[in-house]
């Protein structure tokens, strides 16, 4: 397994870097060679690099959280530091009363029970850095075979990726598509699925997605360009399909770098289409 956390060569998406590509049959210049007929599954590599962009941020976010936690224990030692200091000149002076060095003493241990608190949020943050640092491994790992991995053959009958509009924008358009939303600027719903205009604009970019990614070559450059860019403007708009929606409510704001806002619906209301429809039993008339 790469050390995929531990590289600051590395930028935010392995996108970025072309050395990461060499495995791929190339024709030189960092692009999948037509000479050798090899075509990638543009789809699938797509997906791969938007999970290694969503693992690099949680590794970001993890190493922050980890550095304010190591900031906070040498603050917390440095207290304890000055609370012994100070204890031990309160006992050396005779002028102190035993309730101003008593109150020293427990200053101290108060201090000490604070360093002790930092020292756990400090191991805590070095296991989720440790955590991020694997999952983010895994998706390198995982974008390097699809890279490696040909695209399936054309028929006329592709299967669908997604099963519905709902696991598309769980599992792939949120991710990919990340804004800021504070209410003012850009505007979304956590509860898409209550908003008509939403749910038919995002099954739109679902339905052609599928269709488009079938084009390794310019497929999903279309796609983005003619479709996603354009629904995902009105879609942001404030006075677009999420107007109603409480723009002061957290759970319908991201901050530069999350995903969007996201409320999984009720349980049945996007079936998988993928799967059969199951039969419907039919009661004997009495």
């Amino acid at each position: 397994m790469s050390n995929w956390g531990d590289d600051e060569s590395w930028g935010e998406s392995p996108s970025q870097n072309e050395e990461f590509y060499a495995g791929a049959p190339s024709n030189g210049n960092g692009s999948q060679s037509s000479d050798s007929g090899f075509v990638p599954d543009a789809a699938a590599v797509l997906i791969a690099e938007t999970a290694v962009a969503e693992a690099q941020h949680l590794f970001n976010v993890a190493e922050d959280k980890l550095s304010a936690a190591e900031d906070a224990l040498a603050d917390a030692e440095d207290e304890v530091g000055v609370a012994e200091v100070k204890a031990a000149d309160y006992e050396a002076d005779d002028g102190k009363l035993p309730w101003q060095r008593a109150a020293a003493t427990r200053d101290v241990a108060k201090r000490k029970r604070a360093q002790r608190r930092a020292e756990k949020a400090v191991g805590k943050a070095q296991a989720a850095v440790a955590d991020a640092r694997a999952a983010l491994n895994d998706a390198a790992e995982n974008l390097r075979a699809a890279l490696v991995t040909p695209a399936p053959p054309e028929s006329d009958d592709q299967p669908l990726y997604y099963g519905s509009v709902d696991e598309f924008f769980r599992e792939y358009l949120r991710l990919a598509y990340r804004r800021p939303i504070n209410g003012r600027a850009r505007v979304w719903a956590a509860d898409w699925w209550n908003y008509d205009e939403a749910v038919i604009r995002l099954e739109a970019l679902w339905r052609s997605w599928e269709e488009l990614r079938q084009d390794a070559s310019t497929g999903m450059s279309v796609w983005w360009r003619d479709h996603a860019d354009h629904h995902m403007a009105v879609l942001m708009d404030p006075d677009g399909p999420f107007a109603a929606a409480d723009a002061n409510n957290e759970a319908n704001q991201s901050r530069k770098g999350d995903p969007l806002p996201y409320t999984a619906p009720p349980e049945g209301l996007f079936r998988d289409v993928r799967l059969p429809d199951e039969p419907v039993e039919l009661n004997d008339a009495g």
